[in-house]
């Protein structure tokens, strides 16, 4: 996302420059309208069109961007998860060949000892083997032995069929990190095209041009954040019900997204909320967004939330918005306080934020970075509000 921002850098940081230039682009068309009737005004006209055209294009590659990012930090938490199943199966199948080799010197005590006290027979040789199948598989020639021997072959069956399992039970996790280690690689292929061909638009945007783009732009950011605001005056009309902590109350959609009711006990702002904001804000411009980063200069959005909290002495968190979700509490938008979680997507999938007392505090964007934004108007509404334990 952030290629095309720089794209259009001049016109989104400076907006009374923005306007001044449409202003001026507007004035010389007015005055060619004098001279020559109407060639002016189509030619603007046309060039408002087609910056229209433009930013619905520029606004299609961000969303792609996000949703490819979105579902890049989903791949990974899953990725995470997968392989610390392989970690446990791997200690689990260590943990079981230990105790297969125990089981097998077990057989070979007891055979040793039969051997000694006599019953010496050629069966016995294949107690001795290395080969710890091949004394199950002599059980039958158990009848003439000892009652121990009969035990310590037992034991040594069922440590070779846990030690399988284990085996099996690790082949399929590392199948599983395989998997989304493929899936990740899949979106990442499809975020560097998105990147690219936002680049090649991007580099076509200059001019005047470039100026009536970033005020479309600018308009329609308005326009939503106005929308956002009018759901959120509407509010009070939103049916009202208790809230368990970590579910939606009085939920409606309108034109600024999910309204949600105010938690009738909502939990104390958590130990930490903020030195979590001061320490996010800290990080303001750094960059570029890096999937899976969690600081301390790269991040991707839950990536910047763990590592504030982690600075704020709240380690641990987990690197997945929709995790993050999962552990808050549900409250509503006029309830948030600094430090509280802002998230976007079903079940907070899409996108999570820091709420600053008066904004956000985010990594967002494929090459984009960590941005001080808005509540409303950066992006689509958002869907849920949620407080730290």
């Amino acid at each position: 996302m952030s290629s095309l921002h720089h794209a259009l850098h001049y016109a989104r940081t400076s907006t009374r420059r923005g306007v001044t230039a449409l202003a001026v682009v507007v004035g010389l068309t007015l005055t060619a309208t004098v001279l020559v009737p109407t060639a002016g005004a189509d030619e603007l006209g046309d060039k408002k069109a087609q910056a229209a055209k433009i930013a619905d294009q520029l606004d299609a590659l961000q969303s792609r961007q996000m949703d490819l990012s979105t579902q890049a930090e989903r791949v990974g938490y899953e990725q995470e998860k997968a392989s610390k199943a392989v970690a446990d199966a791997q200690a689990l199948l260590d943990q079981t060949n230990a105790d297969l080799d125990d089981k097998r010197d077990g057989v070979r005590r007891v055979a040793v000892e039969a051997y000694q006290n006599g019953n010496d027979s050629p069966e016995l040789d294949a107690l001795l083997t290395s080969d710890a199948s091949s004394g199950a598989q002599k059980k039958s020639y158990l009848e003439a032995t000892s009652g121990d021997i009969r035990d310590a072959i037992d034991a040594l069956g069922t440590a070779q069929q846990n030690a399988e399992d284990d085996k099996a039970r690790l082949e399929e996790a590392q199948k599983a990190v395989d998997a989304k280690a493929a899936e990740y690689e899949q979106l990442k292929a499809a975020n560097d095209k998105a990147v690219a061909d936002a680049q090649a638009l991007s580099s076509k945007v200059q001019g005047e041009l470039s100026t009536l783009v970033a005020a479309e732009q600018q308009r329609r950011a308005a326009e939503q954040a106005r929308a956002a605001e009018q759901a959120q005056r509407n509010a009070p009309a939103a049916a009202t019900v208790t809230t368990p902590n970590r579910s939606t109350a009085g939920a409606r959609t309108g034109g600024g997204g999910v309204v949600v009711a105010p938690n009738p006990n909502p939990p104390p702002v958590p130990r930490g909320a903020a030195g979590a904001v001061t320490a996010a804000m800290s990080r303001k411009g750094m960059g570029p967004y890096v999937w899976g980063a969690a600081g301390p200069t790269t991040f991707d959005c839950s990536g910047l939330v763990i590592w504030a909290y982690a600075q704020a002495g709240r380690p641990g968190l987990p690197h997945y918005s929709g995790a993050l979700y999962n552990m808050s509490t549900r409250i509503s938008r006029s309830q948030l306080q600094a430090g509280d979680l802002v998230f976007w997507g079903p079940g907070g999938s899409e996108h999570v934020a820091i709420y600053t007392g008066g904004g956000l505090i985010h990594a967002f964007g494929s090459g984009g970075g960590v941005r001080a934004t808005a509540l409303e108007g950066w992006w689509k509404p958002a869907t849920g509000y949620g407080r730290l334990p």
